[in-house]
């Protein structure tokens, strides 16, 4: 069967986005569009090392070191045992997808698509790939604005209750922000570390302060932004309610309390739009 460069790449441009976005969300980390955009480039540039006849336990060797170092075009060094745990779910996602496709190729005999090496090719032309990937993007966009809930635009009223005592912020609603913890899972509201005093635990306030001897109960989160990269302190408090024109609802995250809000804005936090859907 003749296999096509091109078709090759591009779809391997696709599985390498949609397998960076899915680990993401199990890593609970965002990735920044820049280091999607290139890390998928780059997954698809390495598809050719489907080219590369080879016996499965080389072949295997070959996608992970591969995974490993589009993983790490993706979401940054960090640290050893970091890269090890992200290449590990960025690995075990595009095997999930490799066996989707053995499974097609076997139960339907077809040689629309098959796997070669890790990797995955579809018998189809470059410009089918691509027609068909703009109509698919254009339903999904469509369906979207029809059920996606709006998220309103107005100031909102955040109370975050901790020891006994209630810090009130004005808060917006925030479409691009995306923090979660990694263990827990729990989205992290952003904000001012001056309106949380009253609220705020003391080993996070000391933690802010440079003093990390006690780090109990502190979730660290990774943050990236288009200044630059962070690590933010948070918490999570006895109970945080939030007052919408809809109501007041009652909210499970975390807190961060952070500098990174200028004074000048008048908002004190900055919540994810989905916990407001």
């Amino acid at each position: 069967m003749t296999v096509y460069i091109d078709v090759l790449i591009i779809m391997n441009v696709y599985i390498s986005y949609f397998t960076l976005r899915a680990a993401s969300r199990l890593l609970h980390e965002a990735l920044p569009f820049r280091r999607l955009a290139l890390a998928s480039v780059l997954g698809g540039f390495a598809s050719l090392a489907a080219l590369i006849g080879t016996d499965t336990v080389p072949a295997l060797a070959v996608r992970l070191l591969l995974t490993t170092l589009i993983t790490l075009a993706a979401f940054g060094y960090g640290s050893v045992k970091l890269l090890a745990l992200r290449s590990f779910v960025c690995f075990a996602v595009t095997m999930l997808i490799c066996g989707a496709a053995v499974l097609i190729h076997e139960l339907t005999g077809s040689s629309l698509i098959f796997p070669a090496n890790g990797f995955v090719y579809v018998n189809v032309s470059a410009l089918v790939l691509v027609i068909s990937s703009a109509v698919i993007y254009g339903v999904l966009a469509l369906l979207r604005r029809v059920f996606d809930t709006p998220v309103t635009d107005v100031m909102l009223t955040l109370r975050v209750t901790n020891f006994g005592s209630t810090a009130e912020l004005t808060a917006i609603a925030d479409t691009g922000s995306h923090l979660r913890d990694f263990l827990t899972g729990l989205p992290v509201i952003v904000c001012k570390r001056s309106s949380l005093a009253r609220v705020t635990p003391p080993n996070v306030t000391a933690y802010l302060d440079g003093d990390a001897s006690d780090v109990s109960g502190i979730r660290l989160i990774p943050a990236v932004t288009v200044s630059g990269s962070s690590v933010m302190a948070a918490f999570r408090p006895a109970e945080i309610r939030v007052d919408t024109p809809d109501g007041t609802k009652l909210l499970t995250a975390l807190i961060a309390p952070s500098d990174s809000i200028p004074c000048t804005e008048s908002f004190d936090a900055v919540i994810p739009a989905k916990l407001l859907r």
